[in-house]
């Protein structure tokens, strides 16, 4: 059996500012069995998607980024990641020693993953979670409301002062455009303006997002 740190990841970026506070390395990890209705990465539901990916190649990119592109922090998102919460805590603890805030959003409430085995080591190492399923019916504003977050049942949950500023989650929703050398459009950012720009571009696949 191999015993190596790992993490079943879908996607990751190596730099965006649409994914939380700042410049930031972005990692999707893969598998969720929360289901929730609107969701708009359901190809991260299934667990054996994506590609398992050593810690230690993580922690290499993250430093990477870090001196390519001078990203302040990490956001995970999903899928979802408190159920790869061994691994998750491992990149944490790598991240947070460089200096990197640690952002992450996960589909539990506050009261599910605080009970979880294994929380308190991670949670010692994460600055900021963004807890609660996403409910298309509580959609959070495009303007006026908060950035980064899907709906306005979600909790945040400030266990540093890094991100606590609430300037800093009152910005207009933002989206952000790549395009590979062989003409692949990929986005990240809000879900419903990547929807508004697929009703201008059909053809084009949505990237994944929290």
């Amino acid at each position: 059996m191999d015993l190596t740190p790992s993490l079943r990841s879908a996607h990751r970026i190596a730099i965006t500012e649409a994914e939380g506070p700042g410049r930031r390395f972005a990692l999707w990890v893969q598998g969720c069995s929360l289901d929730c209705p609107g969701c708009c990465n359901p190809e991260l539901f299934d667990p054996a998607g994506g590609e398992r990916i050593p810690i230690a190649t993580l922690i290499a990119e993250l430093d990477a980024a870090a001196q390519e592109h001078r990203v302040e922090g990490l956001t995970v998102v999903g899928g979802e990641p408190l159920e790869q919460l061994q691994g998750v805590a491992a990149l944490a603890a790598a991240a947070r020693p460089r200096g990197l805030g640690v952002l992450l959003f996960t589909g539990f409430t506050w009261g599910e993953a605080a009970s979880l085995p294994g929380f308190a080591e991670l949670s010692a190492n994460v600055d900021t979670f963004v807890c609660g399923r996403f409910d298309p019916r509580r959609r959070e504003p495009l303007r006026g409301g908060r950035a980064y977050i899907g709906s306005t049942n979600q909790t945040l949950h400030h266990l540093s002062d890094r991100y606590a500023a609430a300037e800093l989650w009152r910005r207009p929703a933002a989206m952000e455009l790549r395009i590979s050398p062989t003409g692949e459009v990929e986005a990240s950012g809000d879900p419903e303006l990547q929807r508004r720009l697929l009703r201008v571009l059909p053809r084009q696949d949505p990237s994944r997002d929290q």
